[in-house]
């Protein structure tokens, strides 16, 4: 059986961006303290390159092999980010979150966000050298690079019902995911729904919605510059929508935290009463 010229292609592409960044991880490990900051920024940088740098090939498997493979793709990429993370956040929303609440200094948080940045940067010129140097640049890579290089939005609705849909759709993933990911859930379900629940979403987001990211650094990487939307626009539709609705409910999580708190608190006090009652 002859395997399409894209997927070998795109096959090929995975495997040069997971085993360099994987490699770049050891050798972070066997250099530096584990504990460091340097270390820390390192795997965060190399964390957030590997996903942004994939995404771009995802439209290749989209384009030329079909929904099914690009929704299989998304899940198998997930499951490699799960196995490979370390500690990495590779998104904004969540060391934010923690900062917020309390739980990140704020010099963590502008390191965090600063090794973000740099592999959002980086992503596209990282992208562009494999499909022009690692390997004879196909049809297929011609023709995505030209579509990255002079990209335009897929906006079918008005502009406020994607803005919606970033806000609730953050809500929503975050809600979806804490839960999902918690101690008490098994740890093969920790492990596997996370990757097949968002290659669902981004499925359904790319058949029925449009150019939807829910996450900033995600469509900062992919969009912006992009024909179509203002800079202002783009901030509201990709920034602050999204960090809204992930905080809403990281903000509502910290209310029913509170709320057991203040129960077991009352449960205690309770306890203490029955057990003097009975001296």
């Amino acid at each position: 059986m002859e395997v399409p010229g894209p997927l070998l292609d795109a096959f090929i592409y995975y495997i040069t961006v997971i085993a360099v960044c994987e490699g770049a991880r050891h050798m972070a490990d066997r250099l530096f303290d584990k504990k460091g900051n340097v270390h820390l920024f390192i795997i965060e940088f190399l964390g957030t390159l590997q996903v942004t740098t994939t995404i771009y090939e995802n439209a290749v498997i989209d384009i030329h092999l079909g929904r099914q493979a690009f929704a299989f793709t998304l899940f198998s990429m997930g499951i490699v980010f799960a196995l490979c993370n370390r500690t990495a956040f590779c998104s904004p929303l969540a060391p934010i979150e923690q900062f917020l609440f309390g739980r990140l200094r704020l010099s963590e948080l502008i390191q965090t966000l600063v090794a973000q940045f740099s592999a959002g940067y980086f992503a596209f010129s990282f992208a562009r050298t494999i499909w022009l140097r690692a390997y004879s640049t196909t049809d297929a890579h011609s023709n995505i690079l030209g579509l990255m290089e002079s990209c335009g939005f897929n906006h079918p609705y008005p502009i406020y019902y994607h803005l919606a849909f970033e806000l609730i759709g953050t809500f929503i993933v975050r809600h979806v995911l804490t839960r999902a990911t918690s101690e008490s859930r098994d740890s093969r379900i920790r492990f596997v729904f996370p990757a097949l629940f968002m290659a669902a979403v981004f499925t359904g987001t790319v058949t029925f919605v449009g150019d939807q990211a829910l996450d900033p650094l995600v469509a900062s990487t992919l969009f912006y510059g992009c024909r179509g939307l203002s800079f202002e626009n783009f901030m509201f539709v990709y920034w602050i929508a999204p960090t809204i609705g992930w905080m809403a409910s990281a903000y509502w999580d910290s209310l029913g935290e509170e709320d057991a708190k203040k129960k077991a608190a009352k449960e205690k006090k309770a306890e203490k009463k029955r057990v003097k009652k009975n001296e």
